[in-house]
Order: structure tokens, then C-alpha cells, then sequence
């Protein structure tokens, strides 16, 4: 719904932006959907995440559809939560490494946001579910039961 802070959202409320491309790729407008969704970075991430957590590759056209990708995982309930509560943590990391890259000049690295996504996942999914049982080793296999 554009109501996060983009380039593009704050143009649309007269905001001064010297350029509305996005700071990840610079070939697009930044919007919602750009950053989350259609950026090269983003894809990356997701491609990375669906390795990870032993899905298909993902394939979505807007933000709904992440957010509705657990609904199509198999193997439990436990795993479509896990899987939620990833996808949410990942929507988190971008945004944060996108205001990194605008705010601190930081270079965007793949590598450095897929493990934070794993480390914060990890910490969100053990102590907020009725996972505790969960080892690092198992999370970072992605081996959820149930």
C-alpha cells in the first residue's frame, strides 16, 4: 500500500529526493514491490531462502504473495510457521539493509543479510513458539517436524 518511507512514496508526498532509483540495483523506481519483490538483490535473497528452507523456487508477483508462501509449504504446521515467520524477518532485513545502504553508505551484501536472517530467524522461532527443543543445527538445515 506504499505507506512504508520509499523514494517513490515520498515523492508522491512532495517530498525532496534527489533520485528515485533504487539504491540496490539503480535501474528502477523504488517502491514496495521493488524492494521486496522485483529488485535483482531481493531475488537473490529469496532464491537463497527457498535453498535453505528445501522449497520451490519462489516465484511471486507482489508482496502478498511472500507473505502467503507458507500457506503452500508442506510438512507440517510447525514448518509453515517457521517458514512465516522467515519470510516476515526476511521483509525486515531488506528494509534494514536498504536504509543502510541510503543512510550509511553501506554496500548491499547477500551474505552478510542471509545470515542475519538465519541468526534472527532462529531467535524469533525458538523463544516465541513451541519449538524450544530447536538446535542452531537443526535450523540451519532447516529440519523442522511437525
Amino acid at each position: 500500500m506504499e505507506r512504508l518511507p520509499t523514494k517513490s512514496a515520498l515523492r508522491s508526498r512532495n517530498i525532496m529526493v534527489l533520485s528515485n532509483l533504487c539504491v540496490h540495483c539503480g535501474n528502477f523506481v523504488e517502491t514496495c514491490e521493488h524492494i521486496f519483490v522485483t529488485c535483482q538483490f531481493a531475488q537473490v535473497i529469496w532464491q537463497n531462502i527457498a535453498d535453505w528452507c528445501r522449497i520451490p523456487p519462489i516465484i511471486a508477483f507482489d508482496v502478498k504473495d511472500l507473505l502467503d508462501l507458507h500457506g503452500g509449504a508442506s510438512n507440517g504446521r510447525k514448518k509453515k510457521k517457521a517458514l512465516h515467520a522467515v519470510v516476515l524477518v526476511t521483509f525486515w532485513s531488506l528494509w534494514k539493509m536498504r536504509n543502510e545502504t541510503v543512510f550509511r553508505q553501506a554496500s548491499p551484501c547477500t551474505t552478510k543479510i542471509l545470515d542475519e536472517i538465519k541468526a534472527l530467524a532462529y531467535l524469533w522461532v525458538k523463544n516465541r513458539s513451541k519449538m524450544a527443543e530447536l538446535t542452531w543445527e537443526k535450523w540451519c538445515r532447516f529440519e523442522i517436524i511437525g
